[in-house]
């Protein structure tokens, strides 16, 4: 894959923004109108009423009519007269107990659908219709009840997500103090570059750096867990590292790693005890002589990369994280320092990071890849081409661990 560079500034198309202007152009689906019960009821009324208004006159014509059996039209008379009476207590009765009722409590219920939260359904009498409207708000008065519940809830839920965001917060202004930025640049200037993304706010990777004599220590390392968990492993991770450091000076990356190891397992031997806690780290560490022009390097779980643009090298670090279960050694590895490649330092959240079509892991020959490409760039470039590289390669999927890239160069 080509990895294009870019500077930092760059703005990139939005890709999405075309399929949301399609979305606002579709019209709203078509609803269907049908007339309320109050105009249908009025509608067969007055039908009904033309109908008995008719039977009327023709019985009145048909009194008017010589020789007409007139007993019998009157009884027809009056019959229709009584349906014309009936017929309008009828719709009186149904108009005022059934029809507006309902068409009252339609309107009702459209007060209090427009977040009206004071509107309850009116009550005039104990017909089955003010049964249902009275059914209806105690609902309805439930329903408030536990709406302002869950506002409450809701209210403590938002206090205590600021608190803890503050808290995190703090603790990721923690975390970043005992990074070692400004020893870096004092000693690279811009020959080195660091990508450190922790998957949350705070995290479990972290990078090391040490001057002594005229010598360097860097490295970087990713303890256990991530989020609040991992980022309290790196303090005691740190504790450790600088402990071993007192001890045994950093002229051997392996003896640091046998130093730190030892000092971790004394603090935390009462965790180490229980499988449900990790308490493992990975670390590379590598010792700079640039009057000697020499690398020294060691690794538990983490590999040193370089490559000069055209050729691609790997050293890879021993298969023992600190605090693991085996206790062994570890070992030092001396190569030249050479001042046309760049090295790399990188914890497996990089090279775990699933992403692509497939969804499948990065793995360490597409990070090579990547490395060949970038690594006659200049640093502030590569960082900010792994960084899109990365995003790209990800895609749609979430960041699963903490990811930290050290990268130096020999000048």
């Amino acid at each position: 894959m080509k990895i294009p560079l870019r500077r930092p500034d760059a703005v990139e198309p939005d890709p999405n923004r075309d399929s949301r202007n399609n979305q606002r152009s579709h019209p709203p689906p078509f609803r269907r109108t049908v007339a309320s019960i109050q105009r249908v009821f009025t509608l067969i009324a007055i039908v009904n009423g033309l109908v008995l208004l008719y039977l009327v006159i023709a019985a009145i014509q048909l009194l008017m009519v010589p020789g007409a059996r007139s007993a019998e039209i009157y009884v027809s008379l009056i019959l229709t007269l009584l349906l014309v009476i009936l017929a309008i207590i009828s719709y009186q009765i149904i108009a005022r107990r059934i029809i507006l009722p309902i068409a009252r409590l339609v309107r009702e219920a459209s007060e209090i659908e427009s977040d009206d939260m004071t509107s309850m359904l009116t009550i005039r009498s104990n017909d089955e219709i003010s049964k249902l409207a009275q059914a209806f708000n105690m609902v309805l008065i439930k329903m408030r009840q536990a709406l302002i519940a869950g506002d409450d809830s809701n209210q403590q839920l938002l206090k205590a997500k600021r608190q803890i965001e503050a808290s995190i917060n703090y603790a990721a202004l923690l975390q970043r103090s005992i990074l070692p930025d400004r020893q870096l640049q004092e000693t690279f200037g811009n020959d080195y570059f660091i990508l450190w993304l922790p998957r949350d706010t705070v995290g479990g990777d972290y990078y090391i750096f040490h001057s002594e004599g005229g010598h360097y220590l860097a490295g970087v390392a990713d303890c256990a867990g991530h989020g609040v968990s991992g980022a309290m492993m790196t303090m005691l991770a740190r504790a450790g590292i600088d402990r071993s450091i007192m001890e045994v000076g950093i002229t051997s990356p392996a003896a640091i790693l046998s130093g730190t190891d030892n000092a971790m397992r004394t603090l935390l031997h009462g965790a180490t005890m229980s499988k449900s806690i990790a308490t493992s780290m990975d670390i590379g560490l590598v010792r700079l002589d640039f009057e000697a022009r020499t690398l020294r390097f060691a690794g538990a779980k983490i590999s040193l990369y370089w490559s000069d643009g055209q050729t691609m090298h790997m050293l890879g670090g021993d298969h023992r994280a600190i605090c693991d279960q085996r206790i062994g050694a570890y070992t030092d590895h001396d190569i030249p320092l050479l001042p046309d490649c760049t090295y790399y330092l990188t914890t497996d959240g990089l090279l775990d990071q699933s992403g692509g079509e497939e969804g499948f892991s990065l793995g360490t020959q597409q990070f090579k890849e990547w490395l060949i490409q970038l690594a006659r760039q200049p640093l502030d470039l590569q960082r900010q081409a792994l960084a899109d590289a990365l995003e790209r390669f990800r895609g749609g999927h979430p960041q699963r661990d903490d990811i930290t890239i050290l990268s130096f160069r020999f000048s």
